[in-house]
């Protein structure tokens, strides 16, 4: 058996993309290695080339091989392990931005499908990889590796069988873009709705079943995240940043950034100096 061995980046800084890699490598567990339990605050994607191991999450526990692949979700108790006579090797890369749910939401995996044998094989190992040897601390870099990323995400997507709620999931997808690109004006759920094509209460119900939240809540927790940013980054008042984003009475956006973060604008800025 060969000796066990790790190569991994992590980015010592998180790009302001709409998809953004926080870390990536390949690893040769030793026998019984494993994470957990615990929570990530970042998807995290693992395919595996070599070996066994299990991995828990939400109440099950799946045993994996060569060729499956598993996906852990942001804020979800998550434990992984080698097997103690064939641990195994895999390659994996953790990521997070704005695009992310979205792009994810069409592969085949959802929360009740946390592990697939995806048919791209060999070359989403290559994608993986082709992300680690993209590293490094500058933004070009950064850039790249979202690209690869973007890559790999789309091999899974190649395989994503048909399922009952894509017309939903489709919609909610393009109400979710047209809030990232006018979430700066005042625009609300009507016309959220008629730009995604749907009725007011079949966007409400499309944004419930991918997301979670409702289309207004989406916006709101949006606009709070492109704040933070500018916040973490820029010099502008807190009146500014709330009109940057959106919102038109800055007391307003005080009690929502309040709300949505556990701090005020001010409060928050000077945490993250």
């Amino acid at each position: 058996m060969a000796s066990d061995f790790k190569h991994s980046f992590k980015a010592p800084e998180r790009a302001e993309l709409s998809l953004i890699v926080y870390n990536a490598g390949f690893q040769k567990c030793a026998p019984n290695y494993g994470w957990g339990p615990g929570v990530r605050d970042h998807y995290l994607l693992h395919y595996i080339v070599s070996g066994h191991g299990t991995y828990e999450t939400e109440g099950r526990t799946f045993v994996l091989g060569p060729g499956d692949a598993f996906l852990a979700r942001p804020d979800t108790p998550i434990y992984y392990r080698a097997d103690r006579e064939q641990p195994w090797e895999y390659y994996w890369v953790g990521f997070s931005g704005p695009s992310a749910p979205l792009l994810l939401a069409q592969t085949p995996f959802t929360r009740r499908t946390p592990v697939l044998h995806p048919a791209a094989g060999e070359r989403l190992r290559q994608a993986l990889l082709d992300i680690y040897k993209a590293r490094g601390t500058d933004y070009p870099s950064a850039v790249r590796m979202a690209g690869y990323l973007q890559a790999a995400l789309g091999l899974l997507m190649e395989s994503a069988p048909p399922r009952g709620g894509e017309a939903l999931a489709a919609y909610a997808r393009r109400g979710a873009d047209f809030i990232h690109q006018n979430y700066s004006r005042a625009i609300g759920v009507e016309e959220t709705a008629r730009q995604a094509g749907v009725s007011r209460s079949c966007l409400y119900r499309a944004f419930q079943a991918e997301f979670g939240c409702s289309p207004s809540v989406y916006l709101t927790r949006y606009r709070v995240q492109r704040a933070c940013q500018l916040l973490r980054h820029s010099q502008l008042p807190v009146g500014a940043v709330a009109a940057s984003v959106g919102f038109e009475d800055p007391f307003y956006f005080s009690r929502t950034f309040r709300r949505e973060t556990g701090k005020s604008p001010s409060a928050y800025r000077m945490a993250e100096k």
